[in-house]
């Protein structure tokens, strides 16, 4: 059997939920800064005023965080969530961050709770250095006329040509420090591990697709 098409009034709901939970999303992000720049100067990362947002802070964060990230223990148990397409996997008991399940792509149960945590901080503080290196960037819900697009509804930063939606692009960064982790992955895949510059590329890949102020769109 075929997915069943929505109708219209079930996706102006599911736009109405989009919108309100862009506002849940960006209400944590002054407590997740606060929260990074105060971790980083307890355990030896870069000092507060270090943090300031700037491209060339970015070496010296992730340069920090990459030794932070720690695998959940294997002992915890796990409960299995099956929405429509998506299965993913809820460790039992856990604090996660807002996002966690949203999509089941951004369900990575493997990784304890402050690792979580950490990478919940480190997509608000990148949005916030691409908030301030682009006057014309801007968060919004994302849509699109394709069907079931994956980043249908979720919270994206527009400014850059294509909106940029951060949370995948950091499960990927994640799974970068997890080969470094585990460098038989690495070799048996040749997929990459993580390294200091890669939040700071991240920065310039994304940065590099923003028009500048004034000029006419790209053909």
């Amino acid at each position: 059997m075929g997915r069943r098409k929505t109708s219209a009034a079930e996706r102006a709901e599911q736009a109405r939920e989009a919108e309100e939970y862009l506002r849940r999303y960006l209400a944590e992000a002054a407590p997740r800064l606060r929260w990074l720049r105060e971790e980083a100067a307890r355990s030896g990362g870069p000092a507060p005023d270090r943090l300031d947002h700037s491209r060339d802070s970015l070496v010296p964060l992730w340069t920090w965080a990459m030794d932070r990230f720690e695998e959940r223990s294997p002992d915890q148990p796990l409960d299995r969530v099956e929405e429509g397409l998506g299965r993913y996997f809820v460790p039992r008991g856990a604090t996660l961050p807002i996002w966690y399940g949203r999509r089941a792509v951004q369900a990575p149960h493997f990784w304890s709770d402050d690792t979580l945590a950490l990478l919940d901080a480190l997509v608000y503080y990148l949005a916030e250095c691409l908030l301030r290196a682009n006057p014309e960037a801007r968060w919004a819900v994302f849509h699109s006329d394709w069907r079931n697009h994956i980043d249908e509804n979720q919270p994206v930063l527009t400014g850059f040509g294509e909106p940029v939606d951060l949370l995948l692009p950091a499960m990927n960064l994640a799974g970068r420090v997890h080969r470094r982790l585990h460098p038989e992955q690495a070799r048996a895949t040749g997929l990459p591990v993580a390294a200091p510059p890669d939040l700071r590329d991240w920065f310039d890949e994304i940065t590099a697709r923003a028009t500048p102020t004034g000029a006419p769109p790209q053909e």
